[in-house]
């Protein structure tokens, strides 16, 4: 690979798995519930894992320090996000590496599938702008976290239950 293309892709991929790593920091311990997150982008990130270490031993006899500062970059930025996780928490929720408090939450539903249990929050602006603004946040649990689950939210969320429209 030219040189200039792995230092631009080693960057790109230390800053991202740095940002990620900060961000698991931040909220790692704000999490007693992690939900299982093997979605779409979770196993194209994996995916990119796996080829990067299948370029550092195929091309093995002709890698130059920059296709290893590429491929390094790259197994720190995956590692560092499959390591980030979303859940619930005794303080709130987190959802794509952002915390929640529980007093933002307007009202949360739930829908019970056949291999997991999805959770729909509904959180306030946190745009001053647009204080009126809400967003939705779907986290997905394990079938085996269900009771603890909605013990969890009905102790914290209590009286936010609400139905939610379903789209047909």
């Amino acid at each position: 690979m030219n040189m200039y293309l792995n230092i631009v892709i080693g960057v790109v991929f230390t800053v991202f798995g740095i940002v990620m790593l900060i961000r698991w920091a931040r909220i790692h311990k704000y999490i007693m519930i992690q939900d299982q997150q093997w979605g779409t982008l979770r196993i194209m990130v994996l995916i990119l894992g796996v080829l990067s270490m299948m370029t550092l031993v195929m091309n093995s006899s002709s890698n130059t320090a920059w296709d290893y500062f590429r491929i390094g970059a790259t197994l720190v930025a995956v590692t560092a996000y499959l390591a980030v996780h979303d859940g619930v928490g005794e303080e709130g929720l987190v959802a794509a590496g952002k915390f929640y408090p529980w007093n933002t939450v307007r009202s949360y539903d739930y829908q019970e599938n056949k291999n997991h249990v999805a959770v729909y929050f509904t959180v306030e602006s946190q745009d001053e702008k647009k204080p009126d603004d809400y967003t939705t946040k779907e986290l997905d649990f394990s079938n085996q976290d269900k009771e603890v689950l909605m013990k969890f939210l009905k102790l914290n969320l209590g009286r936010k239950y609400t139905r939610m429209k379903k789209k047909s």
